[in-house]
């Protein structure tokens, strides 16, 4: 019995049912979600009609890709995705906000290209590959500027542009000599290359709608815009005690206090979606790496079409950042681990220090990879003939130092700050033990419904695809696509020479491993997400290249699959967006609708912020509102401030409760019926019932079903 060809017949076998069964399922329930979503999610009249959009512009993708004209593909995808950016710059608010895009990239590339240098040897890095580098390591030297700016209190309009400014000619003037000397080499086009970028260009138009949008998402506006805001406001970095989550605010929020130096809205949602699409890239060139240049085409497209990661790069939400700064510190790891230089290794803590410094959640993504760096590195030094063992500790510790120096200076600014503050530098996690006065007296914050965590673990392949609801409350579901069960190792177990392919599989086991204990919450695995992509990948390019080797005329229904699943994806990628019924904010884009009129038909509490805004500022007691970007007003949410719980629940009567809002200074009531009661037992109490409003408050603003009380003395 031939062994060997036993054992690849079962590979190829096994390998091809997982790959196809993993994209009809994702295509089966992307489908059903869009038909059927989860409440509040609803189906709207005309969605028939977006689906029908989607369906012809993927079929023309289809035709053009299977009659092999990648030109006329190629000028199509630049024609459309061209024309879209036109038609948002006739606005003279979009054409602002796209214009200092470009000029915070350019200034992100120029400072981050001349450190890349300085850290690096460029000559071990692709054009394309360096500048994606360079960008991302552009916006670390810029965020760790801003926090410094902060803490001496220069936080000044003048002065970021002044800044900017002088990147700017620095940059000019550093470079003219390479425009000159810079010829274009001109290549025919490709059909695969075609094919991908107009996938990915059909991909991106959802989300460069909604990042042409003003924030409406709940944690933008509760404080990931709003504490930058202030910052800005107030000329430095200052103690804001409305919520807990304030402290949150890290780099992430320090690039939105740069757009908010630069601009105004859409700026941040543009450089959120500016970072999808350098993590695509990214990911193009970590499948390059680690394989070849068709399976990071494919890791490019399977990442980009899922709807998390375009939701995520429409608004602003810090977690795209991390992804970011993830794949970067992994990118380099790579390299450092394939000979490149122990520069690399500094390298990669400096992007894992931005990581830490963003969100903590990235500790528990770095370290398994952390593990996985060094691991690579022993197996490497033990294939070596000779091993001396005292020169193999030295380089260890080295390395770990490399490592670890820029990872902890980077972090440490945060944790010392967090800790001035809080008195905990992690606030609030381990509160147990740095019993911050900060915090509450009680634990009973549960927002994400999911498994507990071993069940959450094992079935996160399945129902990462049949129910992603669970993992992710802020969709319907889907927003995962194939990923959780193509990612898989259905070709690549059976391939023992991606053993480093496996191996990070397993690290991508022990990572979620780590973080589902504190949450199961699919958007705190972005991080995850290029790997992950690279894995699916690696099964896709392993299935049609055996495929193909069998039967060639098996390509045109491998690319109508392919099609299909980016198509269902949208699906699902619509059916996220149930403020409006247009589901994209076409009316912003096309300059027929200003973002104030958006923001008030999306927004109920808007209109009482505007009455607020118009009488002045204020200290607000809010039950059922946490949101606070478009007031000039304090808002003391019960849901995450300690004073304004602690005023509501302490007191038993009116008469109490009335004592304590005056103590506390407070000036308005808001109350959003809503949201009491979704959550009854935060917003409830004996005390707030008509006899208090009665005695206490005068009604003032009354609309959308929001209620603003004025108390009287």
């Amino acid at each position: 019995m031939n062994l060997d060809g036993w054992k690849n017949n079962i590979g190829f076998w096994l390998g091809t049912a997982g790959v196809i069964f993993s994209l009809m399922l994702s295509i089966w329930f992307s489908a059903a979600t869009f038909l059927d979503p989860l409440p509040p999610y609803v189906f709207y009249d005309h969605d028939l009609r977006i689906a029908i959009l989607y369906l012809v512009i993927f079929s023309i993708v289809g035709f053009l890709s299977l009659i092999q004209k990648p030109c006329w593909l190629g000028t199509l995808t630049i024609v459309s995705s061209g024309g879209m950016i036109l038609v948002a710059a006739k606005t003279p608010s979009l054409a602002v906000s796209l214009l200092l895009l470009l000029w915070f990239l350019w200034s992100s590339w120029c400072i981050g290209e001349a450190a890349l240098r300085w850290l690096v040897n460029p000559e071990d890095l692709s054009a394309g590959e360096g500048a994606a580098l360079a960008i991302v390591l552009g916006w670390g030297v810029l965020v760790v500027l801003t926090l410094f700016l902060g803490v001496i209190g220069l936080y000044q309009r003048w002065l970021f542009y002044a800044l900017f400014s002088l990147i700017t000619i620095w940059g000019l003037w550093k470079h003219k000599m390479k425009f000159r000397q810079r010829r274009s080499n001109r290549h025919p086009g490709s059909w695969p290359g075609a094919l991908v970028s107009s996938l990915l260009a059909v991909v991106a138009a959802g989300s460069f709608f909604w990042a042409l949008a003003p924030a409406v998402r709940y944690d933008s506006l509760s404080y990931h815009l709003a504490v930058p805001l202030r910052y800005l406001e107030a000329g430095r970095m200052l103690e804001l005690p409305e919520s807990f989550q304030m402290y949150f605010a890290h780099y992430g929020e320090m690039l939105y206090l740069i757009a908010f130096a630069l601009g105004d809205q859409p700026l941040p949602g543009l450089i959120n979606f500016s970072a999808g699409i350098l993590l695509t890239i990214q990911t193009y060139f970590l499948g390059k790496r680690l394989a070849n240049r068709t399976l990071g085409w494919i890791a490019a497209v399977i990442l980009y079409s899922l709807p998390i990661i375009g939701i995520e790069s429409a608004t602003t939400y810090v977690d795209i950042f991390i992804a970011l700064f993830v794949t970067s510190a992994l990118h380099a790891a790579l390299l450092w681990s394939q000979g490149k230089g122990g520069r690399w290794l500094f390298l990669t803590g400096i992007f894992s220090g931005l990581a830490l410094g963003t969100k903590l959640n990235a500790f528990l993504l770095l370290l398994p990879f952390w593990l996985w760096t060094f691991t690579a590195e022993t197996r490497s030094s033990r294939s070596k003939t000779v091993i001396n063992i005292p020169r193999s500790l030295h380089l260890r510790g080295e390395a770990l130092l490399s490592l670890g120096l820029p990872a902890l200076l980077l972090w440490a600014p945060w944790l010392a700050r967090d800790w001035f503050w809080t008195g905990n530098p992690i606030f609030p996690n381990l509160n147990a033990i740095f019993r911050s006065p900060e915090w509450f007296d009680r634990h009973f914050f549960v927002f994400q419904p999911t498994l507990n965590t071993l069940q959450g673990i094992l079935f996160f392949p399945w129902l990462g695809v049949a129910d992603s609801h669970r993992y992710y409350h802020e969709a319907p579901g889907a927003v995962l696509g194939a990923l959780p069960m193509l990612s898989l190792p259905w070709f690549y177990g059976w391939r023992i020479r991606r053993s480093q392919t496996l191996s990070l599989f397993f690290a991508f086991c022990a990572a979620m491993a780590l973080l589902f204990g504190f949450g199961a919450n699919a958007r705190y695995l972005m991080p995850l997400f290029p790997l992950l992509s690279v894995l699916a990948a690696s099964n896709v390019e392993s299935f049609g290249e055996i495929l193909f080797r069998k039967q060639k005329h098996w390509g045109a229904p491998l690319v109508f699959l392919a099609l299909l699943y980016v198509f269902s994806t949208r699906l699902a990628f619509t059916a996220r967006w149930w403020e409006i019924p247009e589901r994209y904010p076409i009316r912003i884009w096309l300059g027929q609708e200003s973002q104030e009129h958006f923001v008030e038909r999306v927004l109920p509490v808007y209109g009482a912020f505007e009455f607020l805004n118009q009488q002045g500022r204020f200290k607000v007691f809010s039950v059922g509102n946490e949101l606070r970007l478009y007031t000039a007003s304090e808002i003391y949410g019960i849901l995450f401030s300690k004073e304004a719980h602690h005023a509501l629940h302490d007191a038993t009567t009116p008469d109490e409760l009335a004592q304590n809002l005056a103590r506390e200074g407070y000036d308005y009531l808001l109350i959003y019926p809503p949201e009491q009661e979704h959550r009854p037992e935060i917003y409830t109490s004996p005390s707030l019932h008509e006899a208090f409003f009665e005695r206490y408050t005068r009604l003032e603003y009354s609309q959308k079903n929001v209620y603003l009380y004025h108390f009287v003395p």
